[in-house]
Parts: C-alpha cells; structure tokens; sequence
C-alpha cells in the first residue's frame, strides 16, 4: 500500500514532467546535454510504471493509478516519444501479456487483458478470443528486432482460439497475425474487405453484420459462442467512413463481451441507442474516442468499460489521444470505467 509521502513524491513527479514537457511549447531549444537528461530521466520512469502496475495493485479508481497513467502520458507525448527505452516498455508490456495470459488459470467469470491500442484478448475456462490484435507498430519495434515481434505474435496466437478483427486499418488488422491464426486453423473474423490483397483472404470469415445472434461452434474447442455483430463505421471524414464491425460476444459461461473497434459514427446511433434490448453486456471493450461516449454507455448499458486505443504510437502527438482525455471523454460513467495500462489483465466475475 503506498504512504502518503510516496503519493505525494509520484505526484510531484508527473507535475514536474508535464511542466517541462509543457516548456516545449515556448521555442527554447535543447542542449544535448539536456537530451541526454531526458532520454535518463525516461529510462527510470518507464521502469518505475512496469513496477507500479505489476507489483503494487492499485485500486482501479485511485489517485495513484490515475497519476501514473498521467505519468505515461507525458512520456509517450515527450519529442522523441520513440526513444529505444520507450520501445522496450512497449515490448515488455507485450511480453507480460503473454506470459500472464499463458500462465492464468480461469475458473469462473473471464479475464481481460489489454494489449496494445484496441487489442484485447478475453479467456474463460473454455475459451480465449482475441479482438483487433496486432504486432506493436513499427514505429515501436527496433531496428532487427522484426523476427522477435514475428516470434511473439505467433506465441499470441498459440494461446487464443479465434480473431476477430474490426475494420481495415492496420492498427487493428495485421496481415501476419491473422495469417498465423489461419495457419493454425484457427477462425478470422472481419468485414469484406479487410486482407482482400493477401492470398488467404478466401480463408476468412465475413459475417453478416445484422446485429442478429448466431452460434459458432470453434473449431478445435467445440465451445460454442453467440456472435452478434452491428454494422459500425469508423467516421473519416464528415461525409464518409469505412466498415467497422461491432462484435458481440457471449461466452461460454454465459458472460457477455462487446468490442466496438473504432465505432465514430453518428448515423449507427438508430442501432447502438438499442443494444441494450438485444443483449445483457458485461464488459465493453471500446475506443476511448468513440462519438458521444455517454450516449454510447446508455444504448449498451455494459457492467464494466475498458477503454482503449490511449496513447497510439503510430499517430502524430497531438492526435495520440492520452489517458487524461479518456477520464474526460468517460467522466459520466467513471464508476464502471476501468483504465488498463498494456499488459494488465483484467478479472471480471458476475456477481
């Protein structure tokens, strides 16, 4: 349990990185010397955050955990956000998730973890579904590290029975993931469209995005699911926007998963305003930035709220949306709303 005095040390530490982060702004320019600072001063801190969230537990609505997901906030918006100990917090997030979804025995309820962006992957005793999963992005990978994000991928899919995959974009449809999951005879799930240029695209699954139940027996496990998927858009411009399969899943178990990929788009309201008839949802896996966030709780009435997509490496700064604004964005529904760090699972149990 941390004292007061060390509350009080973290947040004078994230206070003085957003201070000096925000001196940026004025045009002073940095001496090498005080690069080398910073790259030292973010070596310790990217340290300091795996620490934090693995060992000391914080409550899911505390000041500490908010602060410490602030602090990884001013690290992945600092200049060179790309910095190599930046890549290897990144990868050692990666690899936690791994490990832990390896190592995690469920009994009952399901377990969540949050991977990268909107990649999540949810086991129950009988199964484990991976949403939108993908390797860390280039920008996050070292240079000659390519054969382990290969490597690390394909243990991934070892370990999940079944990918669905959002929409197009390649934050959330990776090419090699969902190779190796079919290689594995293992299902895809996407709208038309996505791989339509890889050879297997004939191998994947395009599922009427009705908002109607179906059961799907998957292969291998012989657990069978009820899928329904909502025929979402991801708004590009205020007159277009481009498939985005909203998925939901009830397990097993009888606990019920929703993913919205990166639902933005006003016009789905006629449908998304009425989940909540169709379906009891447990937990809502969503992207933090999605339109009308509040309105989007209330037609899905979800138990518990995962927001992702924080903190995307492949947009430019001012596009990479932080932490700070998700509280914002879920302000209303900050009760059920639960801020994952990547790697960090997740326990959700009906009670």
């Amino acid at each position: 349990m941390p004292t007061r005095q060390s509350k009080i040390c973290f947040l004078g530490i994230v206070g003085s990185v957003l201070f000096l982060s925000e001196a940026f702004g004025t045009g002073a320019s940095l001496s090498s010397n005080d690069l080398e600072y910073y790259k030292t001063q973010n070596v310790i801190f990217s340290k300091e955050l795996g620490s934090y969230f693995d060992n000391e537990k914080p409550g899911y609505h505390s000041i500490e955990r908010k602060n410490a997901l602030y602090l990884v906030d001013a690290l992945t918006h600092y200049p060179s956000p790309h910095d190599n100990c930046l890549k290897e917090m990144f990868l050692g997030r990666y690899e936690k998730a791994l490990e832990s979804i390896k190592e995690t025995k469920v009994k009952t309820g399901a377990v969540v973890w949050n991977i990268y962006n909107l990649s999540y992957v949810v086991k129950t005793s009988e199964i484990t579904v991976a949403f939108d999963l993908i390797r860390l992005p280039p920008s996050l990978r070292k240079e000659g590290d390519e054969d382990l994000h290969k490597n690390l991928a394909k243990k991934m899919v070892e370990l999940c029975d079944i990918l669905f995959v959002s929409h197009i974009h390649g934050d959330h449809a990776d090419s090699f993931v969902a190779g190796e999951f079919l290689s594995q005879n293992k299902p895809v799930i996407t709208p038309p469209g996505v791989f339509v240029k890889e050879d297997f695209y004939g191998r994947v699954t395009h599922w009427l995005a009705d908002g109607k139940e179906s059961k799907f027996v998957v292969p291998e496990t012989d657990a069978e699911i009820l899928v329904r998927i909502y025929p979402g858009h991801q708004a590009i411009s205020d007159d277009a926007a481009v498939d985005n399969n909203f998925t939901v899943i009830t397990l097993p178990n009888n606990i019920t998963v929703a993913h919205s990929g990166d639902q933005s788009w006003n016009d789905d309201f006629k449908w998304l305003d009425t989940v909540h008839k169709d379906v009891n949802v447990d937990v809502l896996m969503v992207n933090s930035w999605t339109a009308f966030p509040d309105r989007v709780a209330a037609g899905l009435r979800p138990k518990i709220i995962l927001p992702g997509h924080a903190n995307e490496m492949s947009h430019s700064i001012e596009s990479r949306i932080p932490f700070w604004k998700s509280y914002l964005f879920w302000q209303k529904s900050q009760d059920r709303v639960i801020h994952l760090f990547w790697g960090e699972p997740y326990r959700y149990d009906r009670k």
